[in-house]
């Protein structure tokens, strides 16, 4: 199936169970600890040592949770029936690990960000994460966000575990970097 045959759309709360599903069944063998987070991690604010004591049935149980109140949010690529893709893009404010980042509260009005990509095997490499990415601007833009913000990186040693995208990704959509730390880079591109 070409990406062309694939549906783009928001996640919606009738979705908990085929999104857990989708993600219980993943290979993360190239990050085994990735297995009990159910994109989970940016919506808990916890020191490390807390959530690494956390379980998969406690973040499975969560993200059902989250996903039915409408807290979590995002959107996913279906082939057919099959969940093949999921994009975590959010207001960045529904993000409880980010509501002490200073970097990300010092910008004024609704800013949406992008933390999370999970692509089936199936699909990796066919810019499925790129037509994700520009679906989630113009849904952003359509929402009345003021900007849209990623933080990608570069990992050559692990490319699967960079699950945040690329800053090529980024940079074809128009994206501006604002700042760099520790590898890790903040693209921002304004929607008004």
């Amino acid at each position: 199936m070409s990406l062309d045959d694939l549906q783009i759309k928001s996640l919606s709360p009738d979705m908990a169970n085929q999104f857990t599903s989708y993600l219980s069944e993943m290979d993360f063998s190239h990050a085994e600890h990735w297995h009990f987070c159910y994109c989970q991690y940016y919506h808990i604010d916890c020191s490390s040592a807390e959530w690494h004591q956390r379980t998969a049935e406690q973040n499975k149980a969560l993200a059902v949770q989250n996903i039915e109140s409408g807290l979590m949010r995002g959107l996913v690529a279906l082939a057919g029936e099959q969940m093949v893709g999921w994009v975590n893009v959010n207001d960045v404010n529904n993000y409880a690990l980010l509501k002490k980042d200073e970097e990300l509260q010092k910008f004024p009005g609704r800013s949406a960000m992008v933390v999370c990509f999970v692509i089936h095997p199936e699909y990796r490499g066919k810019g499925l994460a790129n037509k994700m990415l520009a679906e989630a601007v113009e849904i952003s833009r359509q929402e009345g966000f003021d900007r849209i913000i990623g933080r990608p990186f570069l990992w050559s040693a692990h490319p699967l575990r960079q699950y945040h995208g690329l800053p090529k990704m980024f940079e074809d959509l128009g994206f501006k970097e604002v700042s760099e730390t520790n590898g890790v880079h903040t693209y921002v591109l304004e929607l008004k």
